[in-house]
């Protein structure tokens, strides 16, 4: 018993801690799709992709993602938001960072003759 406890509830916190991991690179990666739809709208001022990340973490992350940045790179003919932050953790262990990095690209909607 001294030696399987500590073994099952490692592998029990384990598969929680993957499961929102998985969970924070999910909502990144939405994040980074609704920065991305925002932006590459006609005329879209400056900024309207990363705004539109930020909120949608804000209303839908619930705190999965620990210190969210967003970032958008803007070209003449494409859009790129980028989503970064930390997996919230099941133990707060110092040291324990689960890093989540996700993003989304598309073209800039324009006129074509």
């Amino acid at each position: 018993m001294a030696i399987l406890f500590p073994l099952v509830l490692t592998l029990t916190f384990g598969a929680v801690q993957v499961g929102l991991w998985f969970e924070a690179r999910g909502m990144c990666q939405a994040a980074a799709e609704a920065g991305v739809r925002a932006g590459k709208v006609l005329h879209a001022p400056a900024g309207a992709g990363a705004a539109a990340a930020r909120s949608y973490l804000t209303d839908v992350s619930a705190g999965l993602v620990v210190s969210p940045n967003v970032t958008e790179t803007l070209t003449a003919a494409t859009i790129d938001v980028t989503c970064s932050g930390q997996a919230q953790n099941v133990i707060p262990l110092p040291g324990l960072n689960i890093a989540v990095v996700q993003s989304s690209q598309a073209g800039i909607e324009r006129f074509t003759r």
